[in-house]
């Protein structure tokens, strides 16, 4: 093989003897293809003038000195050229045209790549500027970002490339990682999704479902909630935001990821048992040309077969009250006590009279006690703060200490008897009678604390209030209430012990009151006299009343 002679002690390598090396074999035939020429660096003071011998032989911003078997292995007995591992990375072919003076195929120059170099690299003339940007350097074999589906962020390559790319941007040179076979891709500490694009992103209604910036939240295929990233929080503690990891709405394979299709995926038999994502109805979809999503657990009736409701546009989104998913009151037809599908909130008595969980004292066949609509009778309202304490939020609360409905509520259903509704003594089933502006109270909209909100369990828990602030309104002493819940005019007969009296007045809170969620059965709450009473079971007289009953 043709050599030139040493100067310094260093070796010289003229073109046209680096061409021989790959046009001619070297070494010891019988060493195989494992022989090596010379797998020493070469160096700037010892590399040829030719060509770009000294760029490759020295470090420079982006890679450190090559040594010449990376280009220049030597080929196996009978065998043609052949190039150097680090060359043919990855199934690269590559080829040096000796008239045109180019590379090709070569997996350092982006050969492998999604989006190769449209130009291949010419070998003379070279020279590098070791002091430009980032953008003219890193262009040259992969752009400055590669392009798309490559995301288009240039500020935090170390978020995905960290074993490549150093925090402030530079190679690292040291760790070797940068063109040395493979890709090296792996999230940053600390940087998640917002290692390649923002998080979350502030398009659409991101900002709704991830309330929380922290960078560290963000990870592909993350089914988790708020609930889960705060495992040891109180509703109260806990961010009052939603924290939906990007796995409930995007596709859970990694292979999806960066394949330039940005895709909406709402269910995944794949999807951890329990997660939202498995609640989601088969169905489940999300329709590009409205910007909705259908079939969703996060918005639907909550039930274990829950019935889902279509959303507003993602893409103009808008501020959900408590109608928006699950109705107000909710609203899905009973399946019977203590069934999955058992609803209290609002039912029909044999009667044809809307009963449930809302408004006041006192049963099915009585005109709603709360705000006086029957004379002489008054009650503290009962809310969805009543049963749901640890999902409602306290701040949404009026000078009462009660929270707020949302007053667009709906209570008429569908065989209801809307004569008695319309009527003087079932105008309280309207909550707009009294909370409309410019009414004794403004309307409050419904307004949740969201750590077990929307979180895959319908959570109950009583109201934990001991007192009742001292309001101008309630009834005057000696009737005046002590405790949360009241009702004026009570017949004594009716209550037993675990309540206190104030004059003609009984009062009691629900601090002691509990719920089993195997039964669907509330016990020791004051509103139902103590019996336990079951979910989705019909009232009946003797249910409050203890009429042929012994005590």
């Amino acid at each position: 093989m043709a050599r030139s002679t040493p100067v310094g002690g260093i070796l010289q390598i003229s073109l046209a003897a680096a061409l021989a090396v790959a046009a001619q074999g070297c070494g010891d035939p019988a060493a195989g293809e494992g022989a090596r020429r010379d797998a020493r660096p070469l160096t700037a003071a010892g590399c040829s003038a030719d060509g770009a011998h000294a760029l490759h032989g020295r470090d420079t911003p982006i890679h450190a000195a090559f040594k010449c078997t990376e280009c220049h292995r030597c080929p196996g007995p009978g065998s043609g050229p052949n190039w150097g591992a680090l060359a043919a990375s990855q199934g690269a072919t590559p080829c040096f045209d000796p008239a045109a003076l180019t590379c090709s195929g070569v997996y350092c120059h982006g050969a492998k790549l999604a989006s190769p170099p449209a130009t291949p690299p010419v070998w003379t003339p070279v020279s590098l500027d070791d002091s430009a940007p980032p953008e003219k350097l890193c262009s040259t074999c992969h752009g400055y970002p590669p392009p798309a589906p490559h995301p288009q962020r240039v500020s935090r390559c170390s978020g995905c490339h960290a074993a490549t790319v150093r925090l402030d941007g530079t190679i690292d040179l040291v760790g070797g990682h940068h063109i040395d076979g493979q890709v090296d891709v792996a999230g940053g500490a600390g940087a998640g999704c917002a290692g390649c694009h923002e998080f979350p992103p502030a398009t659409g209604a991101h900002g709704a479902h991830v309330g929380i910036a922290d960078a560290a939240t963000g990870d592909y295929g993350d089914t988790s909630i708020l609930q889960d990233r705060y495992p040891d929080a109180d509703p109260a503690s806990a961010p009052a935001v939603y924290a939906f990891g990007c796995g409930n709405c995007h596709p859970l394979d990694p292979a999806k990821h960066m394949d330039g299709a940005l895709e909406v995926e709402l269910i995944d038999p794949a999807a951890p048992v329990g997660s939202l994502k498995a609640r989601a109805s088969p169905g489940a979809a999300y329709d590009e040309a409205t910007g909705t999503c259908s079939g969703t657990y996060c918005h639907s009736s909550g039930q274990d077969q829950p019935t889902s409701v279509v959303t507003p546009s993602w893409r103009a989104p808008t501020s959900l009250g408590c109608d928006g998913c699950h109705g107000n009151p909710p609203r899905y037809a009973s399946g019977g006590a203590g069934t999955s599908t058992a609803n209290s909130h609002l039912a029909l008595a044999p009667s044809g009279r809307e009963w449930g969980h809302f408004l006041g004292e006192a049963g099915p066949d009585h005109g709603a006690y709360h705000g006086g609509i029957v004379p002489g009778r008054d009650a503290a309202p009962i809310t969805c703060q009543t049963c749901h304490f640890d999902t409602t939020d306290p701040a949404n609360t009026g000078v009462s200490g009660f929270y707020w409905l949302d007053t667009t509520g709906a209570y008429q259903l569908p065989g209801g008897d809307l004569a008695r509704l319309t009527s003087s003594r079932y105008l309280a089933l309207d909550c707009t009678v009294c909370h409309a502006s410019g009414g004794p109270a403004e309307p409050g909209s419904g307004k949740v604390l969201p750590l077990r909100h929307v979180n895959g369990t319908r959570d109950v828990v009583f109201d934990r209030r001991t007192s009742l602030p001292d309001l101008g309104w309630l009834p005057s002493a000696p009737n005046r209430p002590a405790l949360p819940y009241w009702e004026s005019s009570a017949s004594a007969s009716e209550w037993r012990g675990g309540v206190t009296w104030s004059g003609t007045t009984v009062s009691f809170a629900l601090a002691g009151a509990a719920y089993e969620p195997a039964t669907k059965t509330c016990s020791n709450v004051a509103c139902h006299v103590f019996r336990p009473a079951v979910w989705g079971a019909p009232y009946s007289c003797t249910q409050c009343h203890r009429i042929h009953q012994t005590p």
